[in-house]
């Protein structure tokens, strides 16, 4: 199989997440490609230019995270979505992962204008982010060493992601729970494997 990533997108980290949990390091080709210049090869695959994008080892094209999550889910355990406290774990990681999309919306609007973090969209989603980050404190998820699941894979690429992008803002200072799960995970060896980077 082969992932289209790239190193930056936070969608992409929480594929990679999954295939490291899962242990499919040694099964999918990971080809880091650009997707602002799209490459043919990759718009083959997907059209709408979007990373990820998994090919499977039988030529299907498998776009968006969410999608490539459950066919990941259909080929190796343990299971990211747990039984036990489902409800719980999705709750957590639906408002967690809207302050990702927010935060990746910022960065495409930057693109088109330069007014975009104050206007009334970039402010919405800056608010967003702040809102996601809030509720985390007030109820982090579990830690990756007692159980690697869709809350804490969610939580951490988006603490990751708004400090590697948003460099001009202390986005933990007022949240010390999140500041010290997010310090306990340091070391955790899918963590560290899919830091974002430039």
């Amino acid at each position: 199989m082969r992932l289209f990533a790239n190193t930056t997108s936070p969608f992409v980290r929480l594929v990679r997440l999954a295939i490291a949990e899962k242990g499919l390091s040694d099964q999918i080709e990971v080809e880091i490609v650009d997707p602002w210049a799209d490459p043919a090869h990759f718009l083959a695959a997907n059209p709408a230019g979007r990373v990820p994008t998994l090919v499977t080892d039988d030529g299907h094209a498998i776009a968006e995270a969410h999608l490539i999550l459950r066919y990941l889910e259909s080929l190796a355990g343990p299971s990211i979505y747990p039984e036990d406290d489902l409800a719980e774990t999705l709750s957590s990681a639906g408002a967690t992962l809207g302050a990702i999309e927010a935060s990746t919306a910022i960065i495409i609007g930057r693109k088109s204008s330069d007014n975009f973090d104050t206007d009334m969209v970039g402010s919405k989603r800056f608010r967003t982010i702040a809102e996601g980050l809030k509720r985390l404190d007030a109820n982090c998820p579990r830690d990756f060493s007692e159980r690697a699941d869709i809350a804490n894979f969610a939580a951490v690429t988006l603490i990751d992601y708004v400090v590697f992008r948003f460099t001009d803002k202390d986005w933990l200072s007022d949240l010390p729970n999140l500041a010290a799960w997010r310090e306990r995970q340091k070391g955790h060896p899918s963590v560290e494997e899919t830091l974002p980077y430039i």
